[in-house]
């Protein structure tokens, strides 16, 4: 199964230049995600919501994962938010870019989800980070971003 959310175009990404709380960013990307698809919103937030109570998935980097598996979906869902100032999470973690992504919950996909978040982790460097928060539009961000 060869599946790579991380090619993601113009349109999943978005520049965050008045960020609130992450809640709220994890809300206004969740409206996004789901937007013309059969997700319901509301499950789907309280899905991500009750991930990051176990555990938070921001990272040191400042990258920021929130994610979830989620029942009768056959693909994998992205889209990322690039916060140039930054905005604090609950631990006083600077989250500067937040990958939300949705993954099919079949056992055949979590390899693939374990894989992601790797790859995740290893792209989203501190320097890359910093080269992320300098561009100026949503095109400039995805065509940094790997394929």
């Amino acid at each position: 199964m060869e599946t790579n959310p991380l090619k993601l175009n113009s349109q999943q990404v978005y520049l965050i230049n008045n960020p609130t709380t992450k809640q709220e960013l994890v809300q206004y990307l969740v409206s996004n995600i789901c937007a013309g698809t059969a997700l319901n919103q509301e499950e789907v937030f309280k899905a991500i919501i009750k991930r990051e109570q176990g555990i938070s998935t921001t990272l040191e980097s400042g990258l920021s994962i929130p994610h979830a598996r989620l029942e009768g979906l056959t693909s994998f869902k992205a889209v990322l938010a690039v916060i140039p100032q930054g905005i604090k999470d609950a631990y006083g973690k600077n989250i500067k870019v937040m990958f939300l992504f949705l993954s099919p919950s079949g056992v055949q996909y979590f390899p693939e989800h374990l894989k992601l978040l790797a790859k995740l982790a290893e792209t989203f460097t501190p320097a890359f980070i910093d080269e992320l928060t300098g561009l100026k539009t949503t095109e400039e961000i995805a065509a940094k971003l790997p394929l």
